[in-house]
């Protein structure tokens, strides 16, 4: 997990990686390691003060649910830094306040893997679509709750059968966004109260290319924007879209 120096190894970070404000980091949560694909189960985080990472074992392993398979749904509260794993049917929590795991519920409708995340700010709740069982849960943060939403609409139908999708929410939209690694300009709009399915009517994206690997975290709502930004790839051109 560490090289000698102490610094984490190199990894496929899948959804693992989010930008902690309050502790002013960029936090890597578990990914598959350099030389051997094994999944590791170690929290790191890297100081933007500093400019260098905290000490090994700073932050405490996630749960087992979260290593026993690859990619599993990661989202943050942007808001208290939380963050929120859904892994292997089962939702755990790091307090980033206390830096501490708490398994909060098991035997959950969305198995995780693979599936897009994110947080709706407006009613405290996680929406998970997707992935290796083609998930649809929703993760009532308030209740501690999660249950299966039906979708509707004319794109009801693309929210399965898709790995490593990006998804934000955009809280002046109110709205679940969705892209997919395809080429082109579609993103998938998601009513977050009423799961209605359709598209963002945008313009100048058509040459848009598609996603290496999948789309993951490079997928995401810059509120001093009020848009989102996407990088198809990693020496690639970046792509904005102003939505509000």
């Amino acid at each position: 997990a560490y090289y000698a120096d102490g610094r984490p190894t190199s990894r496929h970070t899948y959804y693992g990686a989010t930008m902690n404000e309050s502790r002013n980091r960029a936090m890597v949560l578990g990914g598959a390691q350099w030389g051997n694909g094994w999944m590791l189960s170690t929290m790191d985080g890297f100081s933007l003060g500093s400019n260098d990472w905290d000490a090994a074992s700073s932050y405490p392993n996630a749960p087992s649910e979260f290593t026993a398979a690859s990619g599993s749904a990661v989202t943050q509260n942007r808001a208290s830094g939380d963050i929120y794993v859904f892994a292997s049917y089962a939702v755990a929590r790091w307090n980033s306040a206390s830096n501490t795991w708490t398994r909060l519920l098991t035997n959950v409708p969305a198995y995780g893997q693979y599936s897009a995340s994110a947080m709706d700010t407006k009613r405290n709740r996680i929406l998970v679509v997707g992935g290796q069982t083609n998930d649809r849960g929703l993760y009532d943060m308030s209740a501690n709750t999660m249950t299966n939403v039906t979708f509707t609409g004319p794109n009801a139908g693309d929210m399965t059968g898709d790995t490593g999708n990006g998804m934000v929410y955009d809280p002046g939209l109110d709205v679940y966004l969705l892209r997919k690694a395809g080429g082109g300009n579609t993103i998938y709009r998601i009513n977050a109260q009423t799961f209605y399915v359709d598209t963002l009517p945008n313009t100048n994206g058509s040459s848009i290319p598609s996603a290496t690997n999948g789309v993951w975290n490079r997928f995401l709502y810059v509120p001093q924007l009020k848009g989102v930004i996407y990088f198809p790839s990693y020496d690639g051109n970046a792509w904005f879209v102003r939505t509000s």
